[in-house]
């Protein structure tokens, strides 16, 4: 990095840093999504893996602290609501395609049953990290 780039990185307030961050991970997840949908699978991974990389090494290359107690108080709360909010929503929709495949107007395909056996495994992960940390 150059001197006058050191400076001015340096001079940023932290929130630089993390819009910094949050702009390499949207990045390469745009860049995966265009890439494959052009067909271009190697760049779009390739694209991918530098913004991720990037987005990583940020923190490692600042003297800032980054993210706080706060930081990490929100990210909790909002890492249980979004489990909660998924878990209760797989509770209605699941039965409720079960109840369905018994008619004529749903039958389960490779989608829906990814999609279920994907939810599946996300809670018995967490179920078992609870009873982990617990």
């Amino acid at each position: 990095m150059s001197e006058l780039a050191a400076t001015v990185m340096e001079s940023r307030p932290p929130a630089t840093y993390k819009r910094l961050m949050t702009a390499c991970f949207v990045s390469a997840g745009i860049a995966l999504g265009i890439g494959t949908a052009l067909e271009f699978p190697l760049v779009a991974v390739g694209l991918y893996v530098l913004g991720m990389a990037g987005g990583i090494v940020i923190p490692s290359i600042t003297d800032y602290t980054l993210f706080d107690e706060r930081d990490d108080t929100i990210h909790q709360r909002a890492s249980g609501v979004t489990l909660a909010v998924f878990g209760w929503l797989a509770a209605i929709v699941f039965p409720s395609l079960v109840v369905l495949s018994t008619t004529s107007y749903f039958t389960w395909g490779p989608v829906t049953t990814t999609l279920s056996l994907t939810t599946a495994v996300v809670y018995i992960t967490y179920a078992l990290l609870i009873s982990y940390f617990r």
